[in-house]
């Protein structure tokens, strides 16, 4: 009496075992490409989170352009109250940031504000900077959003060794030497950033 071909149940069970180790081992691998591409898609949308916001703020503010009296406007600070009597200021200043997105060269336009309870982030590459480096195709422009900001309350340090913290900002001309960014989260404790202009050149 001839015996059938089969497999037995060992060879079953390490069957099983090795699929179910490549099947998670494949998952991983798209999942990891998925929440990267997430990442950046959101990073792209301007969903960011607030270390993006740090980061890019913080470029930003460090490398700003000095100005000079008499000039454009470099840096202007709106400082205001929102409806909910939360500080609600916004910030516009002009920088050559030193590291992705805003690059090393080209001159940006930066803007922070807050509405409702998200803070807004927006930078534009100037035309001037463009030309300069005879780029004939300008970087695009940077959003990032951070969502549960219930304040956004900017102090900025005076120019010279004798300058005082102050929360208005009345030379548009001439950048701070210094400033403070502190945001009131909802649910969680608030969080400050404080940059030094030229931090490299002016420990």
């Amino acid at each position: 009496m001839r015996r059938r071909a089969a497999f037995t149940m060992v060879e079953v069970l390490i069957a099983l075992v090795v699929t179910g180790m490549m099947a998670g081992l494949a998952y991983a691998a798209s999942a990891a490409g998925l929440a990267t591409q997430d990442q950046l898609d959101r990073y792209q949308d301007g969903a960011g989170s607030e270390a993006v916001v740090r980061a890019l703020l913080a470029d930003a503010v460090r490398h700003q352009v000095t100005g000079v009296r008499g000039g454009s406007d470099v840096f202007v600070l709106s400082d205001r109250v929102a409806a909910d009597g939360a500080p609600a200021d916004s910030m516009h200043l002009t920088t050559r940031g030193m590291q992705a997105p805003l690059g090393a060269s080209d001159a940006w336009a930066v803007d922070a504000w807050r509405r409702g309870d998200t803070l807004h982030l927006e930078a534009h590459p100037l035309a001037e900077g463009a030309r300069a480096t005879g780029t004939t195709v300008a970087p695009a422009p940077v959003r990032a959003r951070l969502a549960g900001v219930r304040g956004f309350d900017v102090q900025l340090l005076g120019r010279g060794p004798v300058a005082a913290w102050r929360p208005d900002w009345p030379d548009g001309d001439v950048a701070p030497d210094a400033v403070v960014v502190t945001l009131a989260h909802a649910g969680r404790p608030g969080s400050r950033l404080l940059v030094r202009r030229g931090l490299e050149r002016a420990p």
